[in-house]
């Protein structure tokens, strides 16, 4: 049963401002397209299985225009434009205030920092009986959230910003509902003290579910379908050094 994509933008973009962008980032303009249309590239089978998306932005960088009409373009169905007034305390804050206008059916946290080849993560892949499914990649460095698997190949723990295995989140992360999604965000910050460094993150609430006896499995993809936006030196390297999947694409548009 498709769902809805819950797609967080709503940060300040502190790193991109400090190196001189004056725009918000998915606005930055890289071989032609914006950030928004390679992030969104990600989940295009997402929409091809008629998921909705909703969207999460600061009201006070004025992109609700922008985001319909890149949408209109993508052929991506709008659910629900949410503009906040003032940043809230993470990603998975954020998420659940769109997660309790859901309604039935499965849920999804994008947050908008990666290009993705448009046809690996696919909703058709996720396996019968789970409840939580992550995309991974093989990616370096400490900068993502990681999961590690058991024996079995199931999901045994997720942690922010702490590499405990080397399967790197590409920044999608699906629930088998909202409900679950408000359920174990609840039952996991319920406990004081879960904030890593002051924010509240989507991929520790795997850890609730798998407590709780639930399946939380990944996806494995190649580092070549994946091109990082997260921060102005990675867009620069996006641009000098693209994906074939990204050039492919650019050439579509040209």
């Amino acid at each position: 049963m498709p769902g809805v994509v819950a797609v967080t933008m709503a940060g300040f973009g502190s790193r991109f401002a400090a190196a001189g962008y004056t725009q918000p980032k998915y606005r930055i303009e890289a071989l032609g397209l914006p950030l928004f249309d390679w992030s969104m590239a990600a989940l295009r089978e997402f929409k091809e299985a008629g998921w909705r998306f909703s969207f999460a932005v600061r009201r006070a960088d004025a992109s609700a225009g922008f985001i319909r009409e890149r949408c209109g373009r993508l052929g991506i169905a709008v659910d629900r434009l949410l503009e906040l007034d003032a940043p809230t305390d993470g990603q998975a804050t954020t998420a659940l205030m769109l997660a309790e206008a859901a309604g039935a059916g499965a849920f999804a946290v994008f947050n908008i920092d990666t290009f993705v080849r448009p046809d690996v993560i696919r909703p058709a892949l996720i396996p019968e009986g789970c409840d939580g499914w992550v995309p991974c990649f093989p990616g370096l460095g400490d900068a993502w959230s990681f999961a590690r698997l058991g024996e079995d190949g199931r999901v045994v723990e997720l942690r922010e910003k702490a590499r405990i295995s080397p399967h790197a989140t590409v920044g999608l992360y699906w629930f088998r509902s909202a409900a679950l999604y408000a359920d174990s965000y609840a039952a996991y910050f319920g406990t004081g003290g879960r904030e890593e460094k002051g924010e509240r993150y989507v991929a520790p609430l795997y850890n609730q579910i798998i407590l709780q006896g639930g399946q939380v499995r990944v996806a494995q993809l190649d580092l070549a379908d994946v091109g990082l936006l997260g921060t102005p030196a990675q867009v620069e390297e996006f641009v000098r050094a693209p994906p074939a999947a990204a050039l492919a694409l650019a050439g579509q548009h040209g």
